[in-house]
């Protein structure tokens, strides 16, 4: 049966301009008196041809040195090349653009690190000016190199990014997940000036992207419950419900628009589009990626590390996402159906620091001997465990008032029928072993038992860390749930 068509008429539509701005900022959440530089985002059929004056309106000077950052990856956009279509349309135009290509390391994929931002920073210099067109890794990396540029020489760099799939929430951040010592961290960085969504490349991009980028939005059915979990537990007071706001009714939406994005419907791809620019925008604007980022990021996370470490290629993202915030959904149900706060052995709950370091060290052993792994996730679990072990005479009193975090938590986590309903009607891998590469089911169960150790951000995985819960049991129930006849 085909779902209804999507209702596009999104209501904070990112493609209006300043009148988007102006209603984002009556939202009573917005952060007062936040300036964001991003102002342009272009969501539009043969939005490509429209580059020269979207580089103008972003103070792009005629004759400016223009770097053109990418990989070496080959895209096609209507039986064109893009990468030389793109850098000859600019040409024309008048700009000296030169390509800058990032390369692969021995994965054979480009990863966000210093290495790469490094080498992008040593080509810019006063003046010039950059068009990333690419990836999120591309993105970030050029986005990060301008940050840091600007930070060391004060000179202001415009940075225009043209996105080339839907595949994630990094073309609207001021954020940049980065590798340091083999852990990813998300480093303060920088908005770009202008978004290019050219509907036509987005379309032609690998179907596997387009559904990742769905599969990256599903951690909204879990990541909001978490944030609101640390909050109610006194672990995290930046709390702000601006993001659930921006976002709006994202299970629905998705719901409706899956088979579309599926067909690569040219309407579809630009509400993906809109929807992923909100997501980065929501991220941004609440001073942290824990909105859109939780227990299933974190998980994804510590795959991501093991197939750093062995070295393999990752697998995509947003399908590796979209099938942790199945299994953190399926775990929500268990312990908001099961927690009994009475029954809790306090004294049992907050183990001391020596032994938990203990632990981060035998955990990371494998992924890393030479202890740097573990050191620097022990830096993040030593500040959340602080914080845990401080909340200790108040834990018992926010805990008494379960039922109504119990209701709050439940109108959060999605049902994961509804998550496996959108997985499966946009095509995205339905099994941890169906990934490309693949990742074994006890791969991804040692993730779900080991991910509380390295983010200092507190979820449903630090919850049943430190409350004793039988974790390897619910992992078997959450799959047992993931994989059940509907």
């Amino acid at each position: 049966m085909r779902c209804r068509a999507v209702d596009t008429q999104l209501r904070f539509d990112p493609g209006l301009g300043e009148a988007f701005w102006k209603a984002v900022q009556a939202i009573p959440a917005f952060p007062r008196g936040e300036e964001v530089r991003l102002r342009r985002m272009i969501f539009e059929s043969n939005a490509l041809e429209r580059l020269p004056e979207i580089l103008s309106g972003a103070g792009v000077q005629a004759g400016a040195p223009l770097l053109v950052v990418m990989d070496e990856t080959s895209m096609q956009r209507g039986g064109d090349d893009l990468k030389p279509l793109a850098l000859a349309i600019v040409q024309r135009a008048g700009w000296s653009a030169e390509a800058v290509v990032v390369k692969p390391d021995a994965t054979g994929q480009v990863h966000t690190d210093f290495g790469q931002i490094d080498y992008v920073q040593s080509r810019l210099s006063p003046g010039s000016a950059v068009l990333s067109v690419g990836s999120g890794t591309i993105t970030d990396i050029a986005k990060h190199a301008c940050h840091r540029f600007e930070q060391d020489t004060g000179a202001l760099i415009p940075l225009v990014v043209y996105q080339t799939a839907n595949s994630v929430s990094a073309y609207t951040s001021n954020m940049a997940p980065t590798f340091v010592d083999g852990v990813k961290h998300t480093l303060s960085s920088r908005y770009p000036d202008a978004l290019v969504c050219d509907l036509e490349t987005l379309r032609d991009a690998p179907y596997a992207m387009t559904a990742a980028g769905v599969g990256d939005l599903l951690a909204a059915g879990v990541s909001f419950a978490d944030w609101y979990l640390a909050y109610s537990l006194g672990l995290d007071d930046a709390y702000t419900p601006l993001a659930e706001t921006l976002m709006g009714p994202l299970s629905e939406t998705l719901l409706y628009l899956a088979e579309q994005v599926r067909a690569r419907d040219l309407q579809a791809m630009a509400v993906l589009a809109k929807l992923i620019a909100l997501a980065g925008l929501s991220m941004s604007l609440s001073h942290a990626t824990t909105p859109l980022s939780g227990f299933e990021h974190v998980i994804s996370h510590v795959l991501d590390m093991t197939a750093e470490a062995a070295p393999r290629p990752l697998a995509m993202h947003g399908a590796q996402v979209a099938l942790a915030a199945v299994r953190v959904a399926a775990s929500y149900e268990v312990f908001l159906r099961e927690l009994n706060p009475t029954a809790i052995r306090w004294e049992a709950c907050f183990p001391e620091a020596a032994v938990m370091r203990s632990g981060v060290a035998d955990v990371f052993a494998s992924i890393d001997p030479t202890g740097r792994v573990a050191e620097e996730c022990w830096r993040d679990f030593a500040i959340k465990l602080e914080a845990w072990q401080g909340r200790r005479a108040d834990l018992s009193a926010c805990l008494a008032d379960w039922p109504g975090i119990r209701g709050e938590l439940t109108r959060r986590v999605w049902p994961v029928r509804t998550l496996r309903r959108i997985i499966r009607s946009v095509g995205l891998p339905e099994k941890f072993e169906d990934l490309v590469p693949p990742i074994a089911e006890v791969q991804a169960r040692q993730a779900f038992l080991s991910a509380h150790w390295i983010r200092r951000r507190f979820t449903l995985g630090d919850s049943l860390f430190f409350l004793g819960w039988d974790r390897q049991a619910l992992w078997d129930r959450a799959a047992s749930s993931a994989s059940a006849p509907e």
